[in-house]
């Protein structure tokens, strides 16, 4: 019985430590955003990206895309990437497609990333 309790209880600590994981990440790559928005360069900010937001809402599979599409631009090794695909392995999306062609600036880009982080953030 005492065998089952702890069995029990690891479970439970497990699954609320991995739901706080994930908030974390979020609030990190909330944070590396508002650091390159406000120390980058405008050559960063002006570089064209590909567009994988929607206009309304956004999921993991968003976050994994929006990582791919980093890859090809000077952020490639920063933080902020890492983050992303962080929290895309962590939701279990770490394999995704980029099928967009909308493209927008990095600016407009890194916004989008911090308001889907913001909204997954609050559920």
């Amino acid at each position: 019985m005492r065998t089952f309790m702890l069995l029990v209880l690891t479970i439970v600590a497990v699954t609320g430590i991995k739901h706080k994981a994930g908030q974390i990440l979020l609030m990190e790559i909330i944070d590396d955003v508002k650091q390159i928005l406000n120390q980058s360069s405008s050559t960063n900010l002006n570089q064209f990206v590909i567009d994988v937001f929607p206009p309304v809402g956004c999921s993991e599979k968003h976050i994994c895309q929006a990582a791919m599409v980093m890859m090809n631009t000077e952020l490639s090794h920063s933080m902020l990437h890492r983050r992303l695909f962080a929290y895309a392995n962590y939701s279990g999306h770490l394999h995704c497609n980029v099928t967009a062609s909308e493209e927008h600036r990095m600016h407009v880009f890194l916004e989008k990333i911090k308001d889907c982080c913001k909204t997954k953030e609050v559920k």
